[in-house]
């Protein structure tokens, strides 16, 4: 069965546009971009590309600063950091200020640096800050003439389909951290539990069929919580048929049905709202948490005392991921799609600042961290010998009492430089690879939206959706009671004509790519 929807995080719905103090520059802001512009002297025009190691002092000193999420703050931050500085010093003569927020105050804080206007260089950019949208903002600046000179590297290992997901206008605005590219969606399940309870995992075939097993965690297991929906993650309420493709770009409740030649857009359907409805009903049940509106999924997933989580990319080698966050329990999945890919949705990017004082070293930096695997997975992993073990081949094991232990490889650059963890098959990155050439690809998956016209529209329904969505999502607030007064505050905030202006550049986005005439 071909599944298309799938569960992404909440914060997702409430991607906040950032706010108009960055600028309106459609070109980032810097139309010097790639010309010499680090500090005002332009000392770097004459640079062709990043110097090999021992020419580094050729260039002279900077400090740049990058942003970025982690789910948890480390411990060992600042030692990593110096380790870093002492590789990146000895390549390009550049020191980088690691500037890691916590996940969940990711959106708000940048949202806040770019609205002062704050000199910094690099940012993480991706499904909670969409480039697109920084775009627009003129908060980010085009990449084009950067790569071909600073980062030619990297330019020629990331596939052509990534580059163009992160083109705005014909220019490109933030560099793949090349992972994963396809979503298969399902459970994450505690093999222990699965195994008490001869769990058959053949009967699963979508969201609702898990309940019994949830009722059984519910009745037998006291101290642990049978579902992992919290605040800041769920599952989208369009992820348990094959009927819709979710158009991407958007606040993720439009979609096309699969059938249908004329890719009408759909705004929420009912089989959307259906699992808002289980969310209340499991809620009453017992199978969520009480506080989940409130409380951190991480708190409770440390000590493994969930259950049943719920997972948008089970992909190769996922099991010795979550386990290590999950409390050192083996898990199993159950998928309940196939392999499906919106193309390149540009989930989890670099970009950099159009307010950066050096462009061309935070090119040559963010070259470095994709194609040096020593740098690379130093800031995944730590330093070795002191936050983790070398094994055979390529494999590492994390220590006990690692004060280093960010486990997001994702969020830095290229996973397929990563060491192997424990559990993870020999051929992990071969067979991601395989999935990313062979997914199911949405058919209006390149679809951009331009958000100017309605930029007070979407903030307003943004907030909307702010004071309801951790409710919602949890199940702590009954649909059936709150959606008819949800959905009178999102008429009041403009949802008519932000859906009007969705339909119209959709309609020109089907004529152009002749989908429609």
């Amino acid at each position: 069965m071909k599944k298309k929807l799938f569960g992404v995080l909440a914060s997702a719905l409430l991607v906040a546009s950032v706010l108009s103090g960055c600028g309106g520059n459609n070109n980032g802001g810097n139309s010097n971009a790639g010309k010499g512009t680090e500090g005002s002297s332009g000392a770097e025009s004459t640079q062709s590309a990043a110097p090999e190691s021992g020419n580094a002092g050729e260039l002279k000193p900077v400090e740049l600063t990058w942003y970025y999420p982690l789910s948890q703050l480390q411990a060992d931050q600042e030692k990593v950091q110096e380790e870093v500085n002492k590789l990146v010093k000895a390549k390009i003569n550049a020191t980088v200020k690691l500037m890691p927020v916590a996940i969940g105050d990711y959106v708000q804080k940048m949202n806040t640096v770019l609205a002062a206007g704050e000199k910094f260089d690099i940012l993480w950019t991706g499904y909670m800050l969409k480039p697109e949208e920084l775009v627009r903002k003129g908060a980010i600046q085009p990449m084009d003439a950067l790569l071909d000179e600073y980062a030619p590297e990297l330019k020629a290992d990331v596939p052509q389909v990534m580059w163009d997901g992160l083109s705005v206008d014909g220019e490109i605005y933030g560099i793949p951290n090349q992972q994963i590219n396809g979503s298969r969606y399902g459970f994450i399940i505690q093999k222990r539990f699965a195994d008490k309870y001869n769990l058959d995992t053949a009967s699963i075939k979508k969201i609702a069929d898990i309940e019994p097993f949830l009722a059984q965690i519910k009745q037998n297991e006291p101290d642990i919580i049978p579902f992992g929906v919290f605040g800041t993650s769920f599952i989208n309420p369009q992820s348990h048929d094959d009927k819709y493709w979710v158009v991407p770009g958007l606040d993720d409740h439009f979609y096309i049905k699969t059938d249908d030649p004329t890719y009408t857009l759909q705004r929420y359907p009912e089989e959307e709202l259906d699992n808002f409805r289980l969310a209340s009903k499991w809620y009453k049940e017992g199978y969520i948490y009480k506080d989940a509106a409130t409380e951190k999924a991480n708190d409770y997933l440390a000590k493994g005392q969930i259950a049943v989580d719920f997972n948008v990319t089970l992909k190769p080698g996922v099991e010795a991921e979550v386990k290590a966050k999950n409390g050192g329990n083996e898990v199993i999945t159950v998928p309940l799609s196939d392999w499906f890919s919106n193309g390149y949705s540009a989930t989890t990017n670099q970009s950099i600042s159009r307010t950066a004082p050096n462009p061309e070293r935070a090119m040559m930096f963010l070259n470095l961290v994709n194609t040096d695997k020593e740098l690379y997975n130093l800031l995944c992993n730590g330093i070795a010998g002191e936050h983790y073990d070398k094994a055979d081949g390529e494999y590492i094991k994390a220590k006990a009492d690692s004060r280093y232990l960010p486990n997001m490889d994702w969020v830095f650059g290229s996973v397929f430089n990563s060491y192997l963890k424990e559990g993870q098959p020999e051929n992990v990155w071969e067979e991601t690879k395989k999935i990313n050439s062979t997914s199911e690809v949405n058919p209006v998956g390149a679809f951009k939206f331009n958000s100017e016209p309605v930029n007070t529209e979407i903030a307003n329904l943004n907030a909307v959706w702010g004071e309801y969505k951790r409710g919602l999502v949890t199940g702590t607030l009954d649909f059936e009671e709150t959606w008819p007064a949800l959905y009178g505050k999102l008429k009041e905030a403009g949802e008519e004509k932000y859906v009007t202006e969705v339909t119209k550049q959709f309609e020109q986005f089907l004529k152009d790519k002749g989908l429609k005439k």
